[in-house]
């Protein structure tokens, strides 16, 4: 046996083209799943990461009311970490110019900094005590100088109210601009001192936000505030992280801690407290960290997690049988260079288990060098896409960095699904091998099929485009159709794999497009009126915008309405039913683009409005979204009564309004304007200018405009400077979604250099495996070609010959790999429907054409590459020798 196996070492050595084909084979295998696998952990670490730094490291927040809360939450088994944050409160001061500074201070327990959020450190250290504080860099002193480590800063912190008295929440914090904050007034104020022992950046975290042109105070909390002391709601947060073995329990996790029931809480992202559980609770709300547990895989969105699920089924069963065919084909290509010496080691006296033996042992031999090279491969595959992944994104994941994960579990897959793979495929040719009869496998024609002994008859159509070489040709390949099946298999599974892959590729960046919410616009001023809206339309900063009037309201029908929903309908005091709306007014050109993209005849429809003829039911508080619902029946209406309410509260008839068309899409043009409101549980009405507001009372139309601007701080100053925006009846409000647009541009980078990485990786893939295939057949075919020379074969018939196998080759491996990469197509789609975003199948036309494009230029060069070399071979030679 020792004998044998030098034999087969011997053997590789020599015949180093076949040799290093079968590793290939099996490194790109091994390589596959290491990279595929190795990047779909990396990308979704990462987004765990940037989340993380986002929103915070925490499974669900709580609004505590009862400090005691606090230790409860710290001694529970399952918590892994509570962080406790305390707003104490806002200061105000002149400095030596008579310019005003505001300050907000927040105290936290000294295990939140660099745990539960993401506080970057520029030089110093953390505090410690509730005496120490941290400031960020742009931090003045009351002289209008820089802080410095080690000096103190004594302020007058107070409650934050606004010009009405009443003490802002989170949300009206939130809402603040400077002319804003300049109304409010600070009271209950107590004199701190904190001596600053770190300088940080300004946190990019949601949980910390402020207003940024406050400087901001980070210092300790003592957790010991009296339940009096606490002024508001949400102004005082117990974070917490559940430990890794209890998070997926999140949900009774919290429930023991709230004294609930989990089936209470089951699909709810956030909630308040009944006021009767609220003293025995000591909470007064809760929210969970929705989207890192859906991250995290934990996540209520079941139909996000369902579509992931089923795509990474999908995607791993592509891969494997990718893998599959790689290291199947590298093998039994060999098999009839093999066949002939393992007939000469039976005809000297090698028993059939020999044989078995000996074949078995070249397979672990060529596994043993081509699986690991394979993953160290991937390995590094993925270290540099990494590398150019962080280098390409920079700072668009607000300081998170696209992390390196190695995939232990994935190749510890790859291994074993390597080693079944190179076992069945060794396994199978040994049997075959020890199963021929010595004369018959020296021979070599055990390939060579004649059934019946009948000639293989080929078409004149055939003979007079081909000629001779046409003929033998089409005969050679129903003979063997063993080495014909191989190389129509490998491209079949290439084509499949390619036209699947376009449509993951297609259709996840639809999905990812729609889940995260392509902004068409970053920056949107709202309470502002027609003329205020001209003005700001011609400032220097604004690219492009779009100005909409906004109104929400209650319409009746003239025909009979669906119930979309639980309570949507509403009695009137007229015996009608009613039903929420909200109204958006166009501007002209606007208006005559809309009814473009309706394809309806603007001078058909102006002076009346357009209506939305679906409602999605509003299940906004379980975290799901329900499917949309036909708003009317078979009749379409022809005018809405609008209702409105007179000084006492009585309902009254505010108008009416012609609908002039109903329509069933979202036209494109108002798409990125439409507010939630439409999304769940409300209509949707839109109107040229002019047409809705008069016919809603005393309550018209809000102006708001969404823009693109070059300089967003420059745009914000100037707005905020325009003048008669402060008066008591209205105020502007400007929201500022740059990050928000950074953010999803980071994303769809993401995702789009995965999908089309992904789609290189299996192209690459496939067009190896095709190479390997036809340029080892070829090879092993030299002898044959020889022979064809020998007795008279022309250049321009060998030529024919060629062109007709590779003709063969590309109209068999389509006819059978279109349909097969159309299922899964189709099997893709199905699996990104059972999300809640909307997608339409789309035939995979441009896939396909360019699958029928890439197969015969790429077999037709394949097939020219591999003649070109056995054409330089000597014939008398090739004939004599064996492939060595």
């Amino acid at each position: 046996m020792k004998l044998l196996n030098k034999l087969t070492l011997k053997n590789l050595r020599l015949n180093k083209v076949r040799t290093i084909v079968t590793i290939v084979g099996i490194m790109l295998s091994a390589a596959l799943i290491t990279v595929v696998s190795g990047m779909a952990l990396s990308g979704r670490q990462t987004m765990i990461d940037a989340q993380m730094v986002y929103g915070g490291n925490y499974d669900v927040a709580l609004d505590i009311i009862d400090n005691s809360v606090i230790e409860t939450a710290r001694n529970n088994r399952n918590v892994k970490n509570a962080f406790y944050k305390e707003r104490l409160g806002y200061a105000r001061t002149k400095n030596a110019d008579g310019e005003i500074c505001d300050y907000s201070v927040l105290a936290m327990s000294e295990n939140t900094y660099g745990n539960c959020f993401k506080i970057d450190l520029i030089k110093g250290k953390f505090p410690t005590n509730s005496g120490e504080a941290v400031v960020t860099k742009a931090f003045k002193t009351q002289d209008g100088k820089d802080v410095k480590i080690g000096d103190k800063i004594t302020l007058d912190v107070g409650v934050l109210t606004d010009k009405d008295g009443n003490v802002l929440d989170e949300e009206g914090i939130h809402n603040l601009l400077q002319k804003d904050f300049n109304k409010c007034s600070i009271i209950d104020t107590v004199k701190r001192t904190y001596t600053v022992t770190g300088i940080i950046e300004r946190p990019k975290t949601s949980e910390l936000y402020d207003p940024s042109n406050f400087s901001m105070i980070y210092t300790v909390s003592d957790e010991k505030a009296p339940i009096e002391a606490i002024r508001t709601k949400h102004m005082n947060k117990l974070y917490i992280a559940y430990t890794p073995q209890s998070e997926g329990d999140y949900l009774q996790n919290t429930a023991d801690i709230l004294g609930f029931k989990a089936d209470d809480m089951s699909n709810v992202i956030s909630d308040e407290i009944p006021p009767e559980d609220q003293q025995t609770s000591g909470i007064n709300a809760y929210e969970f960290n929705s989207i890192l547990l859906s991250m995290k895989g934990y996540g209520s969105n079941d139909a996000t997690n369902t579509v992931i699920f089923s795509l990474a089924v999908i995607i791993i069963i592509i891969v494997m049988l990718a893998s599959v065919f790689v290291i199947r084909n590298s093998f039994a290509i060999s098999i009839t260079e093999k066949t002939s010496m393992y007939g000469m080691l039976a005809s000297v006296g090698a028993t059939k288990r020999q044989i078995r033996r000996n074949v078995l042992f070249e397979g672990f031999i060529l596994g043993l060098i081509g699986i690991p090279l394979g993953i160290l491969l991937g390995l590094g595959v993925n270290a540099i896409l990494i590398t150019i992944l962080n280098s390409v994104l920079g700072d668009m994941l607000n300081g998170a960095k696209f992390v390196f994960v190695t995939p232990t579990i994935p190749i510890i897959c790859a291994i074993v699904l390597s080693a079944v793979t190179i076992f069945c495929s060794s396994f199978f040719i040994a049997l075959r091998a020890s199963r021929i009869p010595p004369l018959v496998a020296i021979r070599g024609n055990k390939d060579i099929k004649v059934k019946n002994n009948k000639p293989y008859r080929t078409s004149k159509l055939t003979k007079k485009l081909f000629g001779v070489g046409g003929e033998i040709a089409s005969k050679s390949l129903k003979r063997s159709r063993k080495k014909y099946r191989t190389t129509v298999i490998s491209i079949v599974v290439s084509v499949a794999m390619f036209i699947a892959v376009s449509a993951f590729m297609d259709y996840g960046m639809t999905y990812t497009e729609h889940y995260y919410g392509k902004p068409d616009y970053s920056y949107m001023v709202s309470g502002i009126d027609t003329k205020q809206a001209q003005t700001i339309e011609k400032m220097p900063e604004i690219e492009n915008y779009l100005t909409v009037g906004l109104q929400y309201g209650h319409v009746s029908a003239d025909v009979p309405v669906n119930e979309c929903g639980e309570n949507f309908l509403y009695d009137n005091a007229d015996g009608t039913k009613s039903f929420s709306v909200e109204f958006l007014e166009f501007e002209h050109d606007t208006f005559v683009q809309i009814c473009r993209e309706l394809e309806l005849d603007y001078n058909k429809v102006k002076g009346g409005v357009l209506v939305y003829s679906q409602v999605t039911p509003d299940n906004s508080e379980s975290g799901n979204s329900s499917k949309p619902m036909k708003l009317f029946g078979k009749t379409a209406p022809t005018k809405f009564i609008v209702y409105g309410n007179d000084d006492n509260g009585n309902e009254l008839i505010a108008g009416k309004l012609k609908v002039s068309s109903v329509f069933d899409e979202i036209p494109k043009s108002a798409d990125s304007v439409i507010g939630e409101g439409t999304i769940f549980g409300q209509g949707l009405i839109i109107g040229e200018q002019g047409v809705i507001s008069p016919q809603l009372g005393e309550h018209e139309c809000y102006i708001t405009l969404y823009a693109n601007t070059s300089n967003h701080t420059s745009l914000t100053n100037r707005i905020e400077s325009m003048s008669g925006t402060g008066d008591s009846e209205s105020y502007i409000s400007i929201f500022d979604y740059e990050e928000n647009v950074r953010q999803f541009n980071a994303v769809m980078l993401i995702v789009g250099i995965f999908v089309y990485g992904f789609i290189g990786v299996i192209s690459l893939i496939g067009l190896t495996n095709i190479f390997n295939t036809i340029s080892t057949n070829m090879q092993l075919r030299s002898k044959e070609f020889a022979s064809l020379k020998s007795i008279g074969m022309t250049k321009k018939e060998f030529n024919r010959m060629i062109r007709l196998e590779s003709l063969m080759y590309g109209i068999k491996s389509l006819l059978i790999g279109i349909p097969l990469g159309i299922a899964g197509v189709f099997a893709i789609f199905s699996a990104f429907s059972n999300g809640n975003v909307p997608m339409s199948f789309v035939f995979p036309w441009k896939a396909i054409l360019i699958s029928i494009a890439v197969v015969f230029v790429a077999v037709w060069l394949i097939m020219k590459y591999s003649i070109s070399k056995v054409n330089k071979q000597n014939i008398i030679e090739t004939i004599r020798n064996d492939n060595i």
